[in-house]
C-alpha cells in the first residue's frame, strides 16, 4: 500500500474551483497536528472537521445532480455541466412530435465527454468522489486518534473512545455508501493517508459501508445516555444544526440511523424487480429497528457564521432564484389531489419558464416553491430556516418498510406506513388503509409518496434508477403520461401536454472520474472503472 495521500486528494491540490479548500493544511483548527490530536479538545475538533470536508462539491453540486437526474427539479444552466446532467434524449408529445435537444447528444455521452481533468469544473463525475473520500480520510484520522495510547480524555475514557470509534465508522459507512450507490466501482481505503489501486465493484462498496456501520454499532452497544456523552458528542456536531430534527443522537437513535442506511444500501443498488425475497426480508428487519418519528438525525442547514453551505450555495436557497434550480412539472404531477403539501409549498409562477435559455422544452415549468418564511417546507433565503437530512430520515425508513411489505404481500401493513408519513407531514390526505387497494394500486401510492414525502431527502435519483425510469425508452425505460410544456411547431404560445413520453436515457452508474484515474491506474485485478 502506497504511503501517499489519496490520489483524489492529490488532484485536489491542483484542482481549482471557486470554493477551493485546503484539505491538507494542518494549520486548520479542524485538522490539528499530531500533538493536538492527543488532547480531548483536539480530537473533538478533528471529529467536527468531518463536516468541513463536504464543501460545495457535495452540498450544492452533488445533491443538485441527484435532484435534477431524479426529475424533481431541473437546471438549464451550464455551470458544472448541470444542463447536460438532466438532458433527456428526446420527448415525444401526445400529438407525435419529437422534441430533440437543440444542442449535444444523450446525457451519458455529454457527461463522459467531459470526464477529464482538462474540463475543470465541467467534469460532473469528480465532485461526489472528491467530497466523499475527503470525508473518509477525515474519519480515518479520527479512528487513528482514538487508538493512540497517548490520547488523554477526561471522565469516562472508555465511553469517549467508543464514541470516537462510532463517529469514524459512521462517516466511513456514509462515504462508502455514497460512492457505492453512484459509481461503477470505488476504493476501500481504511488507513489514514493511504490508498491503493484495487477498485471494487459498487455492490462490494455498499457491503463495506454496511460493515463500517456494524463496527459503529458495536462501539455504541452498551453506552447509556448521559450528560458526559451528550456534551462529548455534541461538540462534534455543528451547533447550528442542533435544532429541528438535528441534535445530539442518543446511542440507540444513532444505531437506528445506521439500520435505516443499511436498508437503503440494499434497496437502491438494484432495480426493484431484481431485489430478492431475502433482501426484502432484510429491509423489513432493518427498518423495524430503524429511525423512529421522534428520533434525532444528522442534518445540515445554513448559518450566518461558521456556515458550511455558504448560505446561498445549496438547493434550499437556489430554488428561490431564477434559472439555478426550478421545480419539475413531473414532481408536481405526482402530488396527490387535495394534498395539503401542494397548497403549502407550490405556487404558480408569475410567468412560466418555457424552454429555459433555449436549451430544451424539458426545462419548462409553471411552478415555484413557496418559501419557508411564507409557510412552505423546503426553500428559503433566510439562514437557518431550511433543513435537509445528511443521511436518512424517519420518512425514508417508514417508506422503505412500506415498500418491502407491499412487495412481499402485506399490502395493508405497507399502506399503514404510507399513511403514517402523510400524517407526519400534515398532508391531510384520506387514509389508504382499509380501501381495498390491490398490490399495483398500493405500490402507486408508495411511489407517489416517495416523490413528495422524500423531496430534498437525497433519494430521487436512486428511485428513478431503481424504478427503471432513466433507462432508454427502447429498453422499457422512460416515462409515459408525463406533463410537458412545449411550443408546437408553427405556434407562438406554449401548450400543456398531459400525455407526453420522456426518453431520459441517463447513465445508471457513473464512471470513476479521470481526476482519480490520472493519478491512480487500476490494478490488473480491479473491477471495471467505467461503465461497459
Amino acid at each position: 500500500m502506497k504511503k501517499i495521500i489519496y490520489s483524489v486528494l492529490a488532484f485536489a491540490l491542483v484542482f481549482t474551483i471557486s470554493c477551493k479548500k485546503s484539505s491538507l493544511d494542518l494549520e486548520n483548527p479542524n485538522e490539528p497536528g499530531i500533538p493536538a490530536l492527543q488532547s480531548e479538545e483536539g480530537v473533538k475538533r478533528a471529529a467536527l472537521g468531518v463536516y468541513s470536508k463536504f464543501g460545495l462539491e457535495y452540498w450544492w453540486f452533488t445533491l443538485q445532480y441527484h435532484d435534477i437526474m431524479g426529475d424533481t427539479y431541473f437546471a438549464s444552466v451550464g455551470n458544472f455541466s448541470w444542463r447536460w446532467a438532466n438532458q433527456p434524449t428526446k420527448i415525444i408529445t401526445s400529438s407525435g412530435q419529437t422534441l430533440l435537444p437543440p444542442q449535444g447528444g444523450s446525457q451519458g455521452t455529454e457527461l463522459r465527454n467531459r470526464n477529464s481533468r482538462a474540463q475543470g469544473d465541467n467534469n460532473a463525475f469528480q465532485f461526489e468522489w472528491l467530497s466523499m473520500y475527503l470525508v473518509n480520510n477525515q474519519a480515518n484520522l479520527v479512528l487513528a486518534s482514538a487508538e493512540d495510547p497517548e490520547l488523554a480524555l477526561s471522565g469516562d475514557e472508555n465511553m469517549k473512545k467508543a464514541v470516537l470509534k462510532a463517529w469514524g465508522h459512521w462517516w466511513k459507512g456514509f462515504a462508502y455508501s455514497r460512492i457505492g450507490s453512484m459509481y461503477i466501482s470505488g476504493i476501500i481505503a481504511n488507513t489514514l493517508n493511504e490508498t491503493n489501486n484495487d477498485f471494487i465493484a459498487h455492490p462490494e462498496m455498499r457491503a463495506e459501508a454496511n460493515r463500517q456501520f456494524d463496527l459503529a454499532i458495536a462501539a455504541l452497544n452498551g453506552i447509556s445516555p448521559s450528560a458526559d456523552y451528550n456534551e462529548f458528542l455534541g461538540d462534534m456536531i455543528p451547533s447550528f444544526t442542533q435544532k429541528g430534527k438535528g441534535g445530539v443522537l442518543a446511542p440507540q437513535e444513532w444505531i437506528r440511523n445506521m439500520n435505516t442506511y443499511k436498508a437503503r444500501n440494499i434497496l437502491v443498488g438494484k432495480e426493484v424487480n431484481d431485489i430478492t425475497p431475502a433482501e426484502w426480508a432484510s429491509i423489513i428487519t432493518l427498518t423495524n429497528d430503524g429511525i423512529k418519528a421522534g428520533d434525532k438525525i444528522f442534518t445540515m442547514r445554513s448559518a450566518l457564521e461558521n456556515d458550511l453551505v455558504q448560505v446561498t450555495a445549496w438547493n434550499p436557497y437556489r430554488t428561490t432564484l431564477s434559472l439555478w434550480s426550478e421545480l419539475s412539472e413531473r414532481l408536481v404531477q405526482d402530488v396527490k389531489p387535495n394534498d395539503a403539501r401542494f397548497v403549502r409549498n407550490f405556487r404558480l409562477a408569475a410567468s412560466p419558464v418555457i424552454n429555459a435559455q433555449t436549451r430544451g422544452f424539458n426545462y419548462s415549468t409553471r411552478y415555484k416553491l413557496k418559501w419557508i418564511e411564507d409557510g412552505g417546507d423546503y426553500s428559503s433565503q433566510e439562514p437557518g430556516l431550511a433543513e435537509i437530512p445528511i443521511a436518512c430520515s424517519y420518512e425514508e425508513n417508514a417508506l422503505m418498510q412500506a415498500e418491502a411489505l407491499i412487495r412481499t404481500g402485506n399490502i395493508e401493513g405497507g399502506l399503514a406506513f404510507v399513511d403514517a408519513v402523510r400524517t407526519s407531514q400534515n398532508a391531510s390526505l384520506p387514509a389508504t388503509v382499509g380501501t381495498s387497494l390491490n398490490a399495483t394500486q398500493a405500490y402507486a401510492e408508495l411511489r407517489s409518496e416517495r416523490r413528495i414525502g422524500l423531496l430534498n431527502k437525497n433519494v430521487s435519483f436512486y428511485d428513478a434508477r431503481r424504478w427503471g425510469v432513466i433507462k432508454p425508452l427502447a429498453e422499457g425505460g422512460g416515462r409515459t403520461g408525463a406533463v410537458v410544456l412545449y411550443i408546437p411547431t408553427g405556434a407562438t404560445t406554449y401548450v400543456v401536454d398531459n400525455n407526453a413520453t420522456i426518453d431520459y436515457n441517463y447513465l445508471s452508474w457513473w464512471d470513476v472520474p479521470e481526476n482519480e484515474l490520472d493519478f491512480n491506474s487500476p490494478s490488473v485485478a480491479s473491477a471495471p472503472v467505467k461503465v461497459q
